[in-house]
């Protein structure tokens, strides 16, 4: 799968859709979770899923730290031409247990972002209790993904999200539309789930 996305690394940030779903999920980053506020200054963040890293750039000027994780070789290499100096780039798949039980900068985030990966995952609902093990004591996870109204379809329903959410044991569980792309061919919802591990 991780060769898939590789093909795609090279204009990925050229493309306007692209672009467009990363300022819109870190402004309704910021308005459910203000990663903007002073205090995140010393925070932690893992970028799960970055791509290029462009979710990674904007939260990188707000965090003092950002771990970005990706399974594409080519996606990782484009944000490591980047040169953000606070961002820690992997090239892993948490799914895999010798990465899990061998990395010891998968613990202690204070949030966690997958911006646009959920829906592509083999199992999601254990990779949101992977991810959910790796927050502090009151982290968040934030995700966003492409909206279907079945499982069948490409996307995620709003009630397969909580229901993975809760089993993850995640609090105060958020989801809902939190804006759409609008392509040639159709206008695209996009969910935002919001959990606490506190």
């Amino acid at each position: 799968m991780s060769e898939d996305w590789d093909e795609h690394a090279e204009n990925w940030d050229r493309d306007e859709h692209v672009r467009t779903y990363a300022d819109q999920a870190f402004a309704s980053l910021k308005k459910y979770v203000n990663v903007c506020d002073k205090s995140w200054k010393s925070k932690r963040v893992l970028d799960f899923g970055c791509g290029t890293g462009l979710l990674t750039e904007k939260l990188s000027a707000h965090v003092k730290e950002v771990v970005a994780v990706d399974t594409s070789k080519k996606m990782i290499a484009a944000l490591e031409r980047k040169q953000l100096g606070n961002v820690i780039v992997v090239n892993a798949d948490i799914g895999d247990p010798s990465v899990r039980h061998g990395a010891a900068w998968l613990s202690g985030f204070d949030l966690i972002t997958a911006s646009s990966v959920c829906s592509f995952l083999p199992d999601y609902e254990f990779t949101v209790g992977v991810l959910s093990g790796a927050l502090s004591s009151d982290g968040y996870i934030v995700q966003w993904d492409w909206e279907t109204s079945n499982d069948d379809g490409f996307g995620l329903t709003k009630g397969r999200i909580e229901s993975a959410l809760e089993g993850a044991n995640l609090k105060r569980i958020r989801v809902e539309q939190a804006f759409s792309i609008q392509t040639d061919e159709q206008n695209m919802p996009v969910l935002i789930a919001i959990g606490s591990s506190g």
